[in-house]
C-alpha cells in the first residue's frame, strides 16, 4: 500500500491520515500493533483507491512520479498542542535535557529516507520552554552531540546536588552545635 502510494505521488498525503488512524485505532478499539495496521492500510485502500488505468487523461496527483527527495526538514517541531501553555524562552538545561530524554521516543519518528516527523501532541507533558524544543531538535539532526550535552547536564546536576547534600549536613551540625550551647548556657544561670 505505501509503496503504490509512493509510485503515486500521494503518500504525502496519506501518512497523516495512516497515523491518526493507527493511533485513534489503537487507542479507542485496543487493538493489537498488526491487526491496527491491517486496518488502517485496508482503509487507506478504500479512501486512496488505485487511479482508474483506463482514464486517459491523468492529472498531476494521480501521475506515477518518483517520492520527492527528502529535504532534510523536520516537520512538527513548531506545531504546539491547543492545551500547552505559552512556552518561556528557556528554563534550567537540566529541566529541558530531562523533557527530551523523557518524551523523544514517543514525538519523534524518523522514516526511511531521512525525513523526521514531531507528534508533540505525545510528549508527555508540555515542553518546559523553546529551548527544550531546540534541544530536542539537535537530538534528531546530532544524536552525539545531545549525548554529550545530556551527559555535562547531568554530571553538573550530581556535583551541585552533592555540594547541597554537604551544605545541608553542615548546616545541620551548626545548629546541634548551637543547640547545645543553648543547653549549656541555660544550666550555668
Amino acid at each position: 500500500m505505501k509503496r503504490r502510494l509512493e509510485a503515486e505521488g500521494r503518500w504525502k498525503d496519506a501518512e497523516p491520515v495512516r497515523y491518526d488512524m493507527m493511533r485513534t485505532v489503537r487507542k479507542q478499539q485496543k487493538m493489537s500493533k498488526t491487526d491496527a495496521q491491517a486496518w488502517v492500510y485496508a482503509e487507506l485502500d478504500r479512501l486512496y483507491p488505485p487511479p482508474d488505468p483506463s482514464s486517459d487523461i491523468l492529472s498531476d496527483e494521480q501521475n506515477p512520479q518518483p517520492p520527492p527527495r527528502d529535504d532534510g526538514q523536520i516537520r512538527g517541531l513548531s506545531d504546539l498542542p491547543g492545551g500547552w501553555p505559552e512556552l518561556p524562552a528557556n528554563a534550567s538545561l537540566l529541566v529541558e535535557v530531562a523533557w527530551v530524554q523523557a518524551n523523544r521516543l514517543r514525538v519523534v519518528a524518523e522514516h526511511p529516507g531521512g525525513s523526521t516527523l514531531v507528534h508533540l501532541d505525545q510528549a508527555l507533558s508540555p515542553a518546559p520552554s523553546w529551548a527544550a524544543l531546540g534541544w530536542l531538535e539537535t537530538s534528531i539532526r546530532s544524536y552525539a552531540k545531545y549525548v554529550d550535552v545530556a551527559a555535562r547536564a547531568t554530571a553538573t546536576a550530581d556535583v551541585e546536588s552533592a555540594v547541597v547534600r554537604r551544605e545541608r549536613v553542615s548546616l545541620e551540625d551548626v545548629l546541634r552545635l548551637l543547640d547545645e550551647m543553648m543547653d549549656a548556657g541555660g544550666r550555668d544561670r
